[in-house]
């Protein structure tokens, strides 16, 4: 396994006793298979059309860097200071990138981090942390990258408490009067899949075949890849899909990239792969060319530095970037919202989103890193 799928926190370690932990963002009961499954969505007619016009238009939307945070509606009052906010990571990388965000804006809307971290080796670590946390009678909690699931059983410890939680980066968020909506949450995957779903449609001059590659046992990948398929089929009559779903113990042993190259050689006339996670994908462009591939285009959700390189080369063809600088910062804004009384609505909360592509990508990086003064604007929000 390269570098950067180490360093991604959904394929944290290869071993089966972490394979717990990867549900980190949320697990799904879809049974996962590399036997691609058509999903047709329409018939090989003409394409083109109002279908092309509007896939393009929305895609358009995202081309350009976000200028401004999502959030719009200033805070209602000022949150109570002082208190303790608790944030719980894990050790990788990503994670620590969140877990600083958080820790930041924390500081910045007047509370008093604490940092509590968890093993993606050690399940037990995961419920320890949280039960951890109530001894500080925080005034809010925000467990990154774990399942609802793993911890649902402490919620009415919680609610007992008074102590909201508000999820980071987690997929299976079902909100409740304790748990919020979550910064970075299947909601946002599935935005971004809609973007991706969009641009094949206009590149495609609403024609195009692709097979879309996905981890549907982690619940934020499931949301991109049902969105895309289910955007694919509502705006493009002459468009379709074929899944390739992909199960989490395939991607320790290297098998995902000869799966999708088994699978466009078994139906040539598919000219895209639309991943759902583009670390997974690093060695595919080797892999297209030494199978004599050269006509697909490589496209999907959440890249890495490999993937905005490539677009920079031509080797790839389109990506949604995601700030994870910034999930932290807007986990901080809906606790407060959360705390306030006010709605925490989707439109509210959803992270900045970018379509990159070789045109506007710019200077490759791990993430999208717009807009610049983020920071000032939350803190305008908030009044701090």
């Amino acid at each position: 396994m390269g570098s950067s799928h180490r360093n991604r926190w959904l394929v944290a370690t290869a071993g089966m006793s972490a394979l717990t932990l990867l549900t980190a963002c949320g697990s799904s009961s879809s049974t996962a298979s590399t036997t691609p499954s058509s999903a047709s969505t329409g018939s090989a007619a003409t394409g083109g059309g109002s279908d092309v016009s509007a896939a393009k238009a929305a895609a358009a939307k995202f081309e350009q860097a976000p200028t401004t945070i999502n959030a719009k509606v200033p805070l209602t009052g000022k949150v109570e200071q002082g208190r303790t906010y608790v944030v719980i990571g894990c050790e990788l990388p990503q994670c620590k990138v969140i877990s600083d965000g958080a820790i930041e804006a924390a500081k910045a809307i007047g509370w008093k981090p604490q940092y509590l971290q968890y093993k993606t080796t050690d399940g037990a670590t995961l419920t320890s942390a949280m039960k951890d946390a109530l001894q500080y009678k925080p005034i809010a909690v925000s467990p990154i990258g774990f399942s609802q699931a793993v911890w649902t059983q402490l919620q009415p410890v919680y609610k007992a408490a008074g102590i909201p939680i508000v999820p980071i980066a987690v997929g299976d968020v079902e909100p409740s009067d304790t748990v919020t909506l979550g910064s970075s949450s299947q909601v946002d995957y599935a935005a971004a899949g809609e973007v991706i779903a969009n641009w094949f449609i206009g590149d495609s001059n609403g024609k195009g075949k692709a097979l879309v590659q996905d981890v549907p046992a982690f619940a934020v990948l499931k949301a991109y890849g049902d969105s895309v398929k289910a955007t694919v089929k509502k705006g493009c009559s002459s468009c379709s899909t074929t899944a390739l779903d992909v199960a989490p113990a395939q991607l320790a042993t290297n098998s995902l990239v000869p799966a999708v190259v088994s699978a466009l050689q078994k139906d040539r006339s598919i000219k895209y792969l639309l991943t759902t996670d583009g670390a997974f994908i690093a060695a595919l462009p080797s892999a297209l060319k030494a199978a004599g591939i050269t006509d697909v285009k490589i496209a999907g959700g959440a890249a890495d530095i490999n993937n905005t390189q490539a677009l920079v080369s031509g080797t790839e063809a389109a990506w949604t970037l995601e700030p994870t600088d910034q999930f932290g910062w807007v986990g901080v804004d809906i606790a407060a919202r959360k705390l306030l009384g006010m709605p925490i609505e989707p439109a509210q909360i959803l992270r900045p989103l970018m379509l990159a592509t070789q045109q506007n990508v710019g200077t490759p990086t791990n993430f999208l890193t717009a807009p610049k003064d983020y920071r000032d604007q939350y803190k305008k929000l908030w009044g701090a």
